[in-house]
């Protein structure tokens, strides 16, 4: 009975560390799952170009990282297993070891908590700029050029959309719906811009509008310099799966993902005195950030 008391204890040992990353994960899994929920569900997404091939190399990369582990695992703990069942039957234990293994837990606990949260903000904020690339499709057929994930100095511009009545650096932002806010079948999951800040069910925020002003004008300079005439970029403000309503005029253009298509077309840009433009100007735009995309200036998330 004792041997096989120590056999037990010992294979507990042997797997503290990995027993520990699953309890870890399983309840941060299910805190974020109680309390949050994405903003627009990413089945009824359209699927984008070579979007399967994408998640077959993420599956066999992880994969790949799963076999690493468990040959790692199977040279290892046989002899883990021998060593502390030998300590524990002889009734000594090396303390010392052990403190430095419970440190080292406390640190990957540490570890797994601040990536699982950037993790989490990342898989949003991904969510979400693959929402507004979907909606913004239907501008192309309209005769406007998109492009994505524009490289600029420190930062990077979501979207940029060029048509004949202005450029338009469209910045996207995800907000998770949390549930405490869900009154009344959901109705309480909207925003709205009023005297300056964006007022969501459970707190307000001011930096998206600044943001997307700052990145507008970096790319009204930008865009001046390059092609050698005067541009004026147009900010707009994107949230997926919010629904908006405005109790003071915004400085600019904050949108639901679905409302970009028909929105856009119906305004004019500040350029030349909210004149079109040519489609000459249309090119010579066009090719300075189709050169700007192939660029590789590093990006910094902002």
């Amino acid at each position: 009975m004792k041997e096989i008391f120590i056999q037990l204890l010992a294979v507990a040992i042997v797997l503290s560390s990995m027993l520990v990353t699953l309890g870890i994960m399983y309840i941060l899994l299910k805190r974020r799952d109680a309390t949050v929920q994405l903003p627009i569900d990413r089945e009824k997404l359209q699927r984008l170009p070579a979007l399967g091939l994408q998640q077959q190399i993420q599956d066999l990369q992880m994969d790949l990282l799963a076999a690493m582990l468990m040959g790692l695992m199977a040279v290892s703990l046989p002899f883990a297993f021998k060593s502390v069942t030998a300590y524990l039957t002889v009734g000594e234990f090396p303390w010392l070891f052990a403190f430095v293994a419970i440190i080292g837990l406390i640190a990957t606990a540490v570890k797994i908590t601040k990536t699982f949260g950037k993790l989490t903000k990342l898989r949003l904020g991904h969510t979400a700029e693959v929402a507004t690339a979907n909606e913004l499709i239907a501008l192309q057929a309209k005769g406007y050029q998109v492009f994505h994930d524009i490289q600029a100095d420190g930062f990077n511009i979501d979207h940029l959309a060029v048509g004949t009545n202005g450029v338009f650096a469209i910045e996207t932002k995800g907000r998770y719906k949390r549930h405490k806010d869900n009154k009344n079948n959901g109705k309480n999951y909207q925003m709205s811009f009023q005297d300056g800040r964006l007022a969501f069910p459970s707190w307000t925020e001011s930096k998206p509008i600044e943001q997307a002003q700052r990145q507008a004008k970096w790319v009204s300079q930008w865009l001046t310099k390059a092609t050698g005439n005067p541009v004026t970029a147009t900010p707009v403000l994107v949230f997926p799966g919010w629904y908006i309503t405005n109790k003071s005029r915004p400085p600019f253009p904050i949108l639901n993902h679905k409302q970009l298509a028909k929105t856009l077309p119906t305004m004019t840009s500040n350029q030349q005195g909210g004149k079109l433009l040519s489609p000459q100007e249309v090119k010579a735009i066009v090719y300075q950030v189709a050169q700007r995309c192939l660029s590789t200036t590093t990006r910094e998330q902002i």
